[in-house]
C-alpha cells in the first residue's frame, strides 16, 4: 500500500473560508471614510485575489489528477481534535487574550500552549524559547524602537487603579 492521502475537502473548506474571511474585510470596510478603507480594501482585494488563485490552482490539479498528497510520515496525517481546533481557534483567542490582557500574557500564553496543544513535547527549550523572546521583545520594543507593547483592557485598568502611569 502507497500510504497517500489527499485533502480536497480540507483544502476547499480552508478556500472557501478565507475567501468569505476576505470577502467580509471588503464588504465591512465599505462605508467607512476612503483614508480608513484604503488598508482594509487593499488587503482584502489581495486576499481575494490569492484564495482565487489557489483555488483555480487545487481544480487544476484535482483535474489532472496530481492532487496535493501526503504520505503517512506527515504529521498532517496523524491531525487529531485537540490538535484541529488548536490551529482553528488559535489566531482568534489570541486576539482577544491580547485585547483583554496585552502583548506579554499573550504571547507567553499563545507560546506555552499552542505547541503543547499541537503535540510538541520539549517543554524545558519551549519555556526558554517563549520566556527569551518575550523578554527581548518587550525590551527592545519600548526602549529601542520606543513603541509602547499594549498592557490590554485588564492591564490598562491595573495601571489606572494603581497609578502606575507616568505623568
Amino acid at each position: 500500500m502507497n500510504g497517500v492521502r489527499g485533502y480536497c475537502r480540507e483544502e476547499l473548506s480552508l478556500i472557501g473560508l478565507l475567501l468569505l474571511f476576505f470577502v467580509g474585510i471588503v464588504a465591512f470596510s465599505y462605508n467607512t471614510p476612503f483614508d480608513a478603507r484604503l488598508f482594509p480594501v487593499i488587503i482584502g482585494v489581495a486576499g481575494i485575489a490569492l484564495t482565487l488563485l489557489i483555488a483555480v490552482e487545487q481544480v487544476r490539479l484535482r483535474r489532472s489528477g496530481e492532487a496535493s498528497v501526503v504520505d503517512d510520515h506527515d504529521p498532517a496525517v496523524k491531525v487529531s481534535w485537540p490538535r484541529y481546533l488548536t490551529a482553528l481557534l488559535s489566531a482568534p483567542v489570541f486576539g482577544i487574550v491580547f485585547w483583554l490582557f496585552g502583548f506579554v500574557v499573550a504571547s507567553l500564553a499563545a507560546m506555552l500552549l499552542m505547541p503543547v496543544l499541537m503535540g510538541y513535547r520539549d517543554r524545558q527549550k519551549l519555556v526558554i524559547v517563549a520566556v527569551a523572546t518575550v523578554a527581548i521583545l518587550a525590551l527592545v520594543c519600548p526602549y529601542l524602537l520606543s513603541v509602547d507593547l499594549p498592557h490590554g483592557l485588564v492591564g490598562d485598568w491595573l495601571i489606572d487603579a494603581l497609578n502606575l502611569r507616568k505623568s
